[in-house]
């Protein structure tokens, strides 16, 4: 099955065809060490009103800046999902190709999905569990990979947990693992990679694991499930070889996860190169749950070279939790038009430790810009 080129022949081509030819691509990758990046659109994540043809004509056209990139290859999956592949970085065809999509969902932003969860940038070989689950999915009978991602309506409930964390100690998790850009201004207005931050896709994971259940109803229930999380992306992160040559790097992780055994794993198999290269993410309610708990955490992860960043921080809550006074390196601002309306001069007593998140368009540059904040994340940011 030899591959056509161009985007006419990707429309002309059988998705199935295309299925099982990315997956020879993905695996000749693994077998031969050879890297390649891509682009994945889970167009199939799209709601009805977003998911019309001229929209998926447009969206298969953002792609067209990254055409020229050494051997591109499309791929148009049997659920619709596009995946484009190519060798070497063509960081600026990549940066076209993103600010094109976001644009074509400007005006629908509250029907658009995650981004990060629409938009993937991926790393071959590294992703290639994760892409050949996707190609996976993509195959399911007609129907049924839609249904997986409807709205689930029935709240967690403890038999419901337990269920799905048996599912989760039996799962690959790797298919659901997504990286996050996490950039610093550079000269010419644009961003450098600081780190990226590692994540468990919880909407994809619960679709996949827990279709029947919205597992965010119940926020007791839901804070049970994420240490479930924890322990299993700390045990994937400690697999051995997993982080050879991996850069610095984030995770969000809840204090009894940092005191878990499953962290003094992760913290042993953690590469020497690696060491004081690791932010991790801590939630506010955790130093007010246990003080003394928080406390010994964040002194045991400061003393094995960790920098602690405090999550979650919206602009009512930056007088709560002022970042010197807990003892944590790095503050994450979720930006809202509600900070447009403060004094960054009193906002922000360190703006050079402060993470910016939700950058997703130029008032939120504009606001960091103007108060000299160190670090962004989001939709309006990418390293390149």
């Amino acid at each position: 099955m030899t591959r056509r080129s161009g985007f006419a022949a990707a429309e002309a081509a059988d998705p199935q065809d295309d299925a099982a030819l990315l997956r020879g691509v993905v695996r000749d990758c693994v077998g031969a060490g050879v890297a390649r990046r891509g682009l994945l659109l889970r167009l199939s994540g799209l709601p009805g009103k977003l998911a019309q043809a001229h929209h998926l004509r447009l969206a298969r056209a953002a792609l067209e800046p990254l055409a020229g990139a050494d051997r591109a290859q499309l791929f148009r999956l049997p659920n619709s999902d596009l995946v484009m592949v190519w060798r070497g970085e063509a960081a600026a065809a990549l940066q076209a190709s993103l600010d094109t999509l976001l644009h074509l969902f400007a005006d629908e932003k509250q029907l658009l999905p995650d981004p990060g969860a629409l938009m993937l940038t991926l790393r071959l070989p590294e992703d290639a569990a994760m892409l050949l689950g996707v190609v996976d999915d993509s195959l399911l009978p007609s129907g049924k990979a839609a249904d997986e991602h409807k709205a689930a309506t029935e709240p967690l409930d403890p038999p419901a947990l337990a269920a799905l964390e048996a599912a989760l100690a039996q799962a690959d998790m790797s298919r659901f693992v997504r990286r996050l850009q996490i950039c610093a201004p550079a000269p010419g207005g644009k961003f450098s990679l600081s780190w990226e931050k590692r994540t468990l896709s919880v909407p994809e994971l619960a679709a996949a694991l827990s279709p029947e259940r919205a597992v965010r109803a119940d926020p007791w229930l839901f804070r049970r499930l994420t240490r479930t999380l924890d322990r299993r992306m700390l045990a994937l992160l400690a697999a051995p070889g997993e982080l050879h040559g991996a850069g610095p790097f984030g995770l969000d992780l809840n204090v009894a996860s940092v005191l878990s055994p499953e962290f003094l794993r992760f913290d042993a198999a953690l590469p020497a190169s690696l060491r004081g290269q690791v932010v991790i993410g801590l939630l506010p309610a955790d130093s007010m749950a246990d003080p003394a708990a928080f406390l010994f955490a964040r002194d045991f992860a400061h003393a094995r070279g960790y920098r602690l960043l405090l999550r979650g921080i919206t602009a009512d809550l930056l007088e709560v939790f002022p970042l010197r006074r807990i003892g944590l390196d790095l503050l994450q601002l979720r930006f809202s038009p509600d900070l447009t309306r403060l004094d960054g001069d009193e906002v922000l007593a360190d703006p050079s430790r402060t993470l910016l998140s939700h950058a997703n368009d130029a008032a939120a540059l504009a606001w960091g810009r103007a108060h000299g904040v160190a670090l962004y994340q989001g939709r309006a940011v990418r390293a390149g």
